[in-house]
């Protein structure tokens, strides 16, 4: 057993003590050997003048300079003005205050960034005295003796001041600590003893980490990773100590099964929320890369190409990965460490996602037809230009974090226009007065059905929030079509099944029809589409018609139901809503507004409008429709033919010169061939 399994308290001698027995530390050692408080002294003389090995903390010597940097941002925080990225915080004369500040995040230092390039352009000492000084007040505030059997708890509620052990907190502070140190020691106002004061610091949170972050990686949480990547520039910062060593070699072994258990064989994380699972596939890329020379790492390639395919792939044409789960996701070409794409060879990425000049991936659909289906994401492409027709579909388990009620929830993209989104969020907390801060997790919010005012529900039985062997969704693909079926059961709420299937004819356009059957002889329904900030819409009684503002349209053409389209736009009212579970009584509980909003990630929610069907259907119920994209100043021609057939319904759709028949009845569709 390690001696860094139990956390416990170092002074500054035992610490200076741990220098390494190489032979640009031997001045230090020969220090620390004849005793006194020289030691010290000569320490931070060889700190201030070291270099740091590449990769894990920025190179702020040849970091490019730019004396004309707005640093505007961290004036007005040095005027008292502060953010922790989610609430505002007008700091008094007497100074910050660490424990009933409204900024819950305050000692993750999430202010650093903007001082730390502050000073690195202007070189103005007042930036880095901030650093110091903040890092010097915590370590009042919260002394390391505070620290021992508190674990990684810490929250206090969304109006005070995290404890700093909590684990969303430490995570990023040793990290910021480690970048902040790595410039500011060059500093001649920072002193030495303020330098080996906050090195010491920071040598006894990361030993503090070691300890603790096992916990969040079996988790498989972001969380540990977040720990991972904190590890990672501490030990960096700290290498001239012989513990930073052995911290370092476990943090790659945390690393590691991070790796391995934290996503499933398709390459996506098991959270499952796409703004995080992107930003995690990234790091985690990055992180790799560092350490690529392990056995470990090299046995990982298959799941690291599996990674950059799941991003590639679910990218929207347009470049910003869908928002299927909480926040709004980031753009697909973020979500890729570049130097990882060279290592994996993976030239077809960097065509797509870095405008390179390597081939185009193999397959538009994915997973593509010979892969197991694993995280329930199904995307498809009629090609890789910023114009192409695109969807994506959400038929998988819940997630393990984030989960929001978007079973069967697609978003759909054409013409270099987004028009059917999965409604984004905003920031999880705000204390300004305009603030309108909401999750947008409740299931009617999302392109789904409602029956009898009965949305989707995560707590039942089989609705589980991870899956251990692959799905069996139905996702099949011919000449000039690809075909997706999945289910989902409003029971015990309802005893009512929904199937939908949708196919993508010809690259061009998309069938879809929403299937009801159960054992009520009648069901009110709602069926949403959620319409992306910007789109008009035109409704011309049950056809809707969205416009995008480059001109593009798309044109919702209901063939076989008598659904009234209702719009919404910013709805304040109350709603009912089953998501996660319903209220002790089994009756829905009330989510405080109702459809028309998206977010993006700021302190409010932005209107945009949403399109609902609604009205009351006989069961079993077909709700059949095209989804019709066309570009800027073209026509809807697309004109679906229905025959009855023996086996259900025959669908006639054009497909360029031919037609592309598909039979439906309630309980099955198939895809026939091409007729004239």
């Amino acid at each position: 057993m390690s001696r860094y399994e139990v956390f416990r308290l170092v002074g500054v001698q035992d610490m200076l003590e741990d220098v390494r027995a190489i032979p640009a530390l031997a001045r230090v050692r020969e220090a620390v050997a004849g005793g006194g408080a020289s030691a010290g002294r000569v320490y931070i003389t060889h700190f201030r003048g070291r270099s740091f090995a590449a990769g894990a903390l920025t190179d702020w010597a040849e970091k490019p300079r730019n004396p004309a940097y707005n640093t505007s941002s961290a004036d007005a925080c040095l005027a008292g003005h502060m953010s922790d990225g989610y609430s505002v915080y007008d700091v008094p004369e007497t100074g910050v205050d660490w424990v009933n500040a409204p900024l819950t995040c305050l000692t993750r230092f999430p202010v650093f960034p903007r001082f730390t390039a502050a000073y690195h352009h202007t070189r103005d000492p007042k930036y880095a005295r901030f650093l110091v000084d903040h890092m010097l007040e915590l370590d009042a505030a919260y002394p390391m003796s505070e620290f021992p059997g508190k674990g990684t708890d810490g929250w206090v509620d969304d109006s005070h001041v995290a404890k700093p052990w909590h684990w969303c907190m430490i995570c990023h502070r040793v990290r910021q600590m480690a970048e902040a140190l790595a410039l500011v020691r060059t500093c001649p106002e920072v002193t030495d003893a303020e330098l080996l004061q906050l090195v010491h610091r920071l040598y006894q949170e990361t030993y503090y980490l070691r300890t603790e972050m096992k916990v969040w990686v079996d988790r498989r949480h972001n969380g540990g990773l977040g720990m991972i990547q904190g590890m990672t520039s501490a030990c960096a910062l700290l290498d001239d100590f012989s513990a930073a060593g052995e911290w370092a070699e476990f943090n790659a072994t945390m690393l590691i099964q991070y790796i391995h258990e934290s996503f499933y064989p398709d390459g996506a994380c098991i959270e499952l929320t796409t703004a995080y699972s992107a930003s995690v596939a990234r790091q985690v890329q990055q992180l790799a890369y560092r350490i690529r020379e392990r056995e470990a790492i090299q046995t990982a390639r298959p799941l690291f190409i599996a990674m950059v395919e799941w991003i590639v792939h679910l990218g929207r044409p347009a470049g910003r990965m869908p928002s299927f789960g909480d926040l709004y996701a980031n753009d697909a070409g973020r979500s890729v460490y570049p130097p990882m794409l060279d290592w994996l060879g993976a030239d077809w990425a960097k065509r797509v996602l870095l405008k390179g000049d390597g081939p185009l991936p193999e397959h538009a659909v994915w997973p593509s037809p010979d892969q197991e289906q694993w995280c329930g994401y199904y995307a498809m492409r009629s090609g890789w230009d910023p114009q192409a027709r695109y969807m994506c579909i959400d038929a998988g388990p819940w997630g393990t974090t984030h989960q929001h009620g978007d079973r069967l929830s697609f978003v759909l993209s054409a013409y270099g226009a987004d028009f059917v989104i999965d409604p984004s969020s905003t920031k999880y907390r705000n204390n300004e007065p305009d603030a309108f801060i909401s999750t947008q997790n409740a299931a009617f919010l999302h392109n789904t059905i409602t029956v009898d005012g009965v949305d989707e529900t995560m707590r039942d039985p089989g609705n589980t929030r991870e899956t251990t062997a692959p799905l069996d969704n139905s996702w099949k693909h011919g000449d000039g079509y690809s075909l997706f079926t999945s289910s989902y059961s409003f029971a015990p709420h309802r005893l009512v099944k929904w199937t939908r299937r949708l196919v993508f004819v010809g690259g061009q356009y998309w069938l879809l029809q929403d299937v009801l059957t159960g054992a009520p002889e009648a069901v009110d329904v709602e069926q949403n589409f959620q319409l992306e900030r910007g789109c008009e819409t035109v409704v011309d009684g049950n056809r809707v018609t969205v416009r995008a503002s480059n001109g593009a349209q798309l044109a919702f053409v209901p063939l076989d139901h008598s659904l009234v389209p209702l719009s919404s736009f910013g709805d304040r009212t109350p709603h009912a809503t089953y998501w996660p579970k319903p209220g002790p009584d089994g009756s829905a509980r009330t989510y405080p507004h109702g459809r028309g909003w998206t977010g993006r990630g700021s302190n409010k929610l932005v209107p945009a409008p949403a399109v609902t069907y609604t009205g009351r259907l006989s069961l079993p119920a077909t709700m059949t429709t095209l989804l019709v994209p066309v570009g800027p100043g073209q026509q809807n021609t697309v004109k679906a033919i229905c025959e009855p057939g023996k086996d259900g319904q025959v669908w006639k759709l054009p497909n360029g010169a031919r037609s592309l028949s598909v039979t439906t009845s309630p309980e099955e569709i198939a895809v026939g061939g091409h007729g004239r």
